[in-house]
């Protein structure tokens, strides 16, 4: 899974409309730097983080503070200091101070520690040592067990981060619970899932039930197959869960070798790996979007075997199209610039750059799969709905060749057009679409 930053402004970390991943098995859409006050499309690739820890720098871990005997937090006093750590986090960022970022994070809460100096040290990278414009305001809070406090924040971009505090120290730092404080993972049984979970979710396990379903019934709907059966999802409250995962999506679909082994995960929202989202959808709007995607997959696998494993673009920009996320803003801008994705590169044969093989992109991944969706939506519209696009599929599996030979094979046996016409013509469409 990788984690995309926008290195053309080198201010935006993440785009949440334009992440995802480059692999079925796992997806978008996370977040970081949410926190900026810029916005654009273009996006680069910068390597997954690593979970090594960071060979710098990295202070004695902090005593842990020890809760109230009864449970009591005071949330003004709470809210002044995690608006006064959020107020060194932002420093640390635009002035690329280290030593400042690591005083605002849990010391002993050492895999979000890590992943909150990662993020650091890639924006930094990408920036040149900082220079950003990001701020943060403390919206609200409201207290959770074991003395931690669920901080609600606005970025200066517009976003809305709901990341955990604790006082550690004498200081509201960062943080999040361990993995044996979120108590024994349980079940819960919906009519097509299986989720399993943990009573800390307990304020989001229902709508994340709900929001499944609702991604199930949607993709149903618009392929018109559904798979038999329940589906495993389960529920990751914290980034510091067993066994490690990325924290580059908010959700992503695992296959497996039979179809009761596949599951989808889920960062659960309230946590930093969770990531940002638009106040006005709130972070429903933003999961739910990625649920569809993921499922997409899920069913493409079990519902359509016989048309899957073809061309990066066919099925990211399914999943992409039956989710509705056209990126119409990062497309349109390339459009306008005459940077348009080809469907085939014939200038590189060792790593094509090209819609065809959207998992070896070296840049611009997250407007790929925005030329996905079109080219999807394209054929959809221009070559007999979904079934068109299920046939080119079809007849791609049984071409022989590569590359432009057989797209020109595939299309003339089931839309009765070359690909030099077909390619043409899906250009045209994009520069009256975009």
């Amino acid at each position: 899974m990788l984690l995309w930053y926008d290195a053309c402004i080198a201010r935006l970390y993440l785009n949440v409309k334009a992440m995802h991943t480059m692999r079925h098995t796992a997806i978008l859409l996370f977040l970081l730097a949410l926190l900026s006050g810029c916005a654009s499309g273009r996006e680069a690739v910068a390597p997954a983080p690593s979970l090594a820890p960071p060979t710098t720098g990295i202070t004695a871990a902090p005593t842990v503070a020890v809760p109230p005997p009864d449970g009591t937090v005071d949330l003004q006093a709470a809210r002044a200091g995690i608006q006064a750590t959020l107020d060194d986090f932002a420093r640390a960022y635009n002035t690329g101070d280290a030593d400042l970022l690591r005083a605002t994070v849990d010391q002993t809460s050492v895999p979000l520690r890590r992943l909150v100096q990662e993020r650091f040290d890639a924006y930094q990278r990408a920036t040149v040592g900082g220079g950003g414009a990001f701020a943060y305001r403390v919206a609200g809070v409201e207290p959770r067990d074991l003395g931690f406090v669920l901080a609600r924040i606005d970025t200066a971009s517009g976003l809305r981060a709901d990341w955990l505090f604790r006082e550690v120290d004498g200081r509201w730092r960062l943080s999040e619970p361990t993995e044996q404080q979120l108590g024994e993972r349980f079940e819960i049984e919906s009519e097509h899932f299986v989720f399993h979970t943990y009573a800390w979710s307990d304020d989001v396990n229902q709508e994340l039930v709900t929001l499944m379903e609702r991604a199930r019934e949607r993709v149903v709907n618009k392929l018109g197959r559904e798979p038999e059966g329940q589906y495993n999802v389960y529920v990751r409250p914290i980034f510091g869960l067993a066994p490690p995962a990325d924290a580059g999506a908010l959700a992503w679909y695992q296959a497996a070798t039979r179809p009761r082994g596949d599951r989808i995960e889920i960062y659960a929202p309230g946590s930093y790996a969770f990531g940002a989202y638009d106040p006005a959808e709130g972070w429903q709007g933003l999961l739910g979007q990625v649920l569809v995607h993921e499922y997409t997959h899920l069913v493409h696998l079990r519902s359509f075997p016989e048309y899957y494993g073809l061309s990066d673009w066919m099925s990211e920009g399914l999943a992409e199209y039956v989710a509705d996320n056209p990126r119409a803003e990062i497309v349109s801008a390339a459009v306008r610039e005459g940077r348009i994705i080809p469907i085939v590169d014939r200038s590189n044969v060792t790593a094509p750059q090209d819609l065809d093989h959207l998992s070896l992109l070296e840049r611009d991944v997250g407007l790929a799969y925005g030329f996905a969706y079109a080219l999807t939506a394209h054929i959809v519209e221009r070559y007999g709905g979904i079934e068109g696009f299920w046939s080119l599929a079809g007849a791609l599996r049984r071409a022989p060749g590569t590359g432009e030979a057989r797209y020109d094979v595939a299309m003339r046996e089931v839309f009765g057009v070359s690909f030099a016409e077909f390619d043409a013509g899906w250009r045209e469409w994009l520069r009256q679409r975009y």
